[in-house]
């Protein structure tokens, strides 16, 4: 497993086979074909935009600087926050961008449907562990902001959550992904602790 990278090129064909919503993991894997005798997993971490097709004869992808967004008409550079980097991505005749966190990649001999070695990896098996339903987030969320108020974690200036979350849909979508990510990492300790 080559980790944490700053570009991977293959000439192989490629499809997202996932992608979890809340800042969640984007998936792209090349499966063994009579050519290749090896399965190629891409992972990339904690995505916040993307221009990506579905699949790709090809697929290249770099790290670059965050100028490299400027051309894009959904203004992507307006996601970017630190510890995230900017993927110029390309395959055959098309060219897009990833904004988002760490980039992995695995090589094995599994069959396109086994489930992805990156599963099983500590350092980023809680990305793709089971999301929490919208309606288990939205409770959580809730919770925290009353607890939150009550501590006076944040200025009296904020409007609770139930309001933010009728008016404004991008501190609604940060604030659950914070809460989406809590939750999975909560479920990813209880099963780490029952697991012998």
């Amino acid at each position: 497993m080559q980790t944490n990278l700053k570009c991977f090129k293959s000439s192989r064909k490629f499809w997202v086979i996932g992608y979890g919503a809340g800042h969640g993991p984007l998936l792209l894997r090349s499966g063994k074909t009579d050519e290749h005798h090896t399965r190629i997993d891409v992972l990339i971490l904690d995505i916040r935009a993307m221009e990506i097709r579905s699949w790709s004869e090809g697929f290249e992808i770099a790290l670059v600087d965050q100028a490299h967004l400027r051309d894009f008409r959904s203004c992507p550079a307006e996601m970017m926050e630190p510890g995230l980097n900017v993927y110029a991505i390309s395959g055959k005749g098309w060219q897009g961008f990833i904004l988002g966190g760490k980039l992995f990649v695995h090589e094995d001999e599994a069959d396109f449907m086994a489930p992805s070695a990156f599963a099983a990896a500590n350092h980023v098996g809680l990305a793709l562990t089971a999301r929490p339903t919208d309606a288990e987030v939205e409770a959580a969320a809730r919770v925290l902001d009353e607890a939150g108020r009550h501590h006076h974690w944040w200025p009296k200036t904020i409007k609770p959550y139930d309001e933010f979350a009728k008016t404004d849909p991008i501190a609604k979508s940060e604030f659950e992904g914070i809460v989406e990510q809590m939750l999975m990492a909560a479920s990813a300790a209880k099963r780490n602790a029952e697991t012998p």
